[in-house]
């Protein structure tokens, strides 16, 4: 029998008809990594909650106070970081569609979504966790999209929500993969509200106590309520600090431009840019040229560039060898395909970033066409 790894139920709503879904993430020893079996489960949660009447919003959170959800199951994707990289990219290509699909259909649900990021937030939990309407982080909370420290790039929705921090900054954070705190995460757009841990259940039942006559009208409500029982954090984090000044030397600047201006940050300010030099070189180059081209994209068009991204460096064994060091055999000591950014080439970083000829639908493309999140300007034969 395969393993359960998620909890869901409906709960009354304290003053109007209908329920509000409740889901939990329920795999504490993996830090509730996304397994594509937790993925799947994930999407009929929400095709359930969009297709009930009776369901009026959906609360997702952890089952354990260490982690919201520390990321995806990249050993699965990489095949345990096969050597050399993926020649099969059958099984990575249909898990990382359903991840997308997962994160674009959370983002443009209908109904308002709640998610309290208790613990650890990356890579693919930021995923999921950027695609709910009000996003809660604790004191405790961590934030990272750390992908170019195995040999990718942040992906998930990455390369949109990050262009959404504010100074330009996303793009250090992308190159980085560094780790932001709580105090951090409201200034840099990737939360909402930070509140203490002990306040979750009289939070819940503020949510369960809103006007769920529209979407529009229940966030209203949580934003008045939330306004009123909370503050400011009593101090600021290094990115509040340092963030206007930081963005000023970056901005417009091209991607090796922006890793030399980090490395002199990391100098003075070293809280920003912890373990910077964990970096995958290429990896690094790659994500910085990602920021740029979606900068003016929506969600569907980083994700589908996403997924070639990804089937890209699977191929190429960046990706691969990154999970083979840091989680398989555990030596830390990555054989990355360049030894610094200096040595990356702008014909690799083309490479990379080329979309993929097909000669059969796009895989994500087919799946958000399939529920209706693939509008009419983007024909699934447009990504082949």
């Amino acid at each position: 029998m395969s393993e359960l790894t998620l909890r869901f139920n409906t709960v009354p709503l304290g003053k109007a008809d209908g329920v509000l879904g409740f889901a939990v993430m329920d795999r504490p020893k993996a830090l509730n990594a996304l397994d594509h079996g937790m993925i799947r489960e994930l999407l009929g949660i929400i095709e359930a909650v969009e297709n009930d009447p009776a369901i009026k919003g959906l609360w997702i959170e952890s089952s354990s106070e260490k982690a919201f959800c520390a990321g995806g199951d990249v050993r699965d994707v990489t095949n345990n970081g096969q050597a050399g990289g993926l020649t099969d990219l059958t099984n990575s290509a249909d898990y990382l569609a359903d991840e997308y699909l997962l994160d674009v259909w959370l983002r443009l649900s209908t109904k308002p979504i709640f998610a309290w990021g208790d613990g650890y937030i990356m890579g693919g939990g930021m995923g999921v966790f950027q695609g709910a309407d009000v996003r809660f982080v604790t004191e405790h909370s961590s934030l990272a999209m750390p992908e170019v420290r195995i040999g990718f790039v942040p992906d998930c929705g990455g390369s949109w929500f990050l262009n959404r921090v504010p100074n330009g900054l996303g793009i250090c954070l992308a190159m980085s993969g560094t780790t932001i705190g709580a105090e951090d995460s409201c200034w840099l757009n990737l939360a909402d509200w930070l509140l203490p841990r002990a306040e979750k259940t009289e939070v819940f039942d503020a949510v369960l106590g809103l006007d769920y006559s529209s979407k529009e009208v229940a966030l209203s409500e949580i934003g008045t309520v939330l306004h009123h029982a909370t503050s400011e954090s009593p101090g600021k984090g290094p990115w509040e600090e340092n963030g206007a000044r930081l963005g000023n030397s970056v901005r417009h600047q091209p991607p090796m431009t922006v890793w030399h201006k980090m490395l002199l940050w990391n100098r003075d300010v070293p809280e920003l840019f912890d373990g910077l030099e964990q970096a995958s070189p290429g990896a690094a180059m790659v994500a910085g040229y990602q920021q740029q081209r979606a900068k003016y994209q929506n969600l569907t068009q980083a994700v589908l560039q996403e997924h070639d991204l990804a089937m890209r460096l699977l191929s190429d064994g960046e990706w691969c060898e990154g999970v083979r060091a840091l989680l398989v055999d555990k030596d830390r000591n990555p054989k990355w395909r360049f030894k610094v950014v200096e040595e990356v080439t702008l014909d690799w970083i083309h490479a990379m970033l080329a979309p993929i000829k097909r000669t059969h639908e796009h895989p994500l493309a087919e799946k958000l066409s399939d529920k209706g999140l693939l509008y009419d300007h983007y024909k699934k034969k447009d990504f082949r």
